[in-house]
Formats: structure tokens, C-alpha cells, sequence
């Protein structure tokens, strides 16, 4: 299956009080990079190492939304879920999940614009890992 950004791409934050959906305009996909630790010794020949931790992961999006209060729900600390939703090329009436209630915190929000009461920012989530 093939996607188009901006294919009536959507996103929905479902927090501690309330559910915000939101157009995308453009986002990132960072983290789980896992660096490598030394553990070679004196004794040893050749150089060891061992997988790190992965590094957290963080979606940053530019969004388009009507006025509901994302500025709130990040005050209020919010957990909640993320799913980010994409239609196919071929078919813009059918959105498919591309991330499905993936459960995260708000760790940035910013406003870039507001134009006759459709508001611009960028929002960033961390993914929350059990």
C-alpha cells in the first residue's frame, strides 16, 4: 500500500480529560537508537562491545487544529494515546493507522500562527515504553 503526505492525513490525542483531533501538516519519527557500550578488557584481543538501551521515542508534528485545549491537557501533565491516521494514494475516503493508540506524553507544545481561529503548532510525544 502507498501513502501521500497530506493525504488526509489526521492525528487524535486521547488525554487525561478529553480527545483532540488535528490535521498534520508534516512530521517527524525520531529514537530508538541504541549506542554501544566499550566492555573490551585488558586481556582481550579484539574490541567488545554490547547493545545500549534504545533511546526514547519522539513524534513531532506540525499541526492544524480548531482551538481545543492541547495547551491544557500538557499542563495537566497528560498521558494518553496517540494514533496518527494516513489515507491511501488510491483511495482518499478510507484512512488507515499508521501509529494506533500508541500511548505517550506531551513533552513540547508551541504555537507558530493563529489564523481566523484555526490555530498552527507543533507538538511533540514521547512514547511511553512499559
Amino acid at each position: 500500500m502507498t501513502f501521500r503526505l497530506g493525504n488526509k492525513l489526521t492525528g487524535a490525542f486521547t488525554g487525561t480529560a478529553s480527545e483532540i483531533t488535528f490535521a498534520i501538516t508534516g512530521f517527524s519519527w525520531s529514537g530508538g537508537d541504541r549506542p554501544e557500550i566499550d566492555i573490551t578488557t585488558g586481556g582481550d584481543d579484539r574490541r567488545k562491545v554490547l547493545a545500549g538501551l534504545a533511546s526514547p521515542e519522539e513524534y513531532t508534528l506540525s499541526i492544524k487544529y480548531n482551538g481545543e485545549d492541547l495547551t491544557g491537557e500538557m499542563e495537566d501533565c497528560s498521558v494518553g494515546s496517540l494514533t496518527v491516521s494516513l489515507a491511501p494514494d488510491d483511495n482518499c475516503g478510507t484512512p488507515t493507522a499508521v501509529l494506533a493508540a500508541v500511548p505517550v506524553d506531551i513533552v513540547s507544545w508551541n504555537h507558530s500562527v493563529e489564523l481566523d481561529g484555526i490555530l498552527e503548532g507543533e507538538v511533540t510525544f514521547r512514547r511511553r515504553h512499559s
